[in-house]
């Protein structure tokens, strides 16, 4: 837990500073979102929770894979950390060539969350405490980190939730990023 900690933090200190080196290359946003699934299945196992993956076909933004990493990795620690036991997150992507941008949603059954916690979702160190919650560790930092990096890509996060239904994150990245 503290080296997590320590690594979000530095992760926010650099991207608040505007010193978080960027190497921006062509990547497939595909492989990305199904390592960092690898990664977050044995957690997934635990939890008995199951991640699905939906997409149809490779898609590719200009981008720093450690960025979209950050991203991933906290929407999917997330939806799985949040969950409900037997629960299922999915991953879906759609990309709309019209408008140049790909909308990834990671959905969850899990708690939800009320209206005003959301409000508060992407605000440092703001993490929901309720009775469903007081086990769950992590630091806060994940989501607003997570916005820091989308806001640097001039992509979109939102977010649809319901108390006991689950909640869904919806990412929206230029297909080709001036960023």
């Amino acid at each position: 837990n503290m080296r997590n900690l320590i690594m979000d933090m530095l992760d926010l200190t650099q991207i608040e500073s505007g010193k978080k080196s960027r190497e921006l290359s062509n990547i497939n946003l595909i492989d990305i979102a199904k390592s960092s699934i690898d990664m977050m299945k044995p957690y997934a196992i635990q939890k008995d929770v199951t991640i699905e993956f939906h997409s149809d076909k490779d898609i590719y933004v200009d981008a720093d894979p450690g960025d979209i990493e950050i991203v991933f990795n906290n929407l999917l620690s997330n939806a799985v950390k949040y969950n409900k036991d037997n629960g299922r997150v999915d991953v879906k992507f759609t990309e709309d060539q019209s408008n140049g941008i790909v909308e990834i949603s990671v959905a969850d059954t899990g708690i939800g969350m009320t209206q005003e916690e959301k409000q508060k979702l992407f605000q440092e160190f703001f993490r929901v405490k309720n009775e469903k919650t007081k086990h769950i560790t992590g630091s806060g930092l994940g989501l607003s980190i997570a916005k820091k990096v989308i806001d640097l890509y001039k992509g979109e996060i939102n977010v649809e939730t319901e108390p006991e239904k689950g909640t869904t994150f919806y990412v929206q990245f230029p297909i080709k990023s001036d960023g």
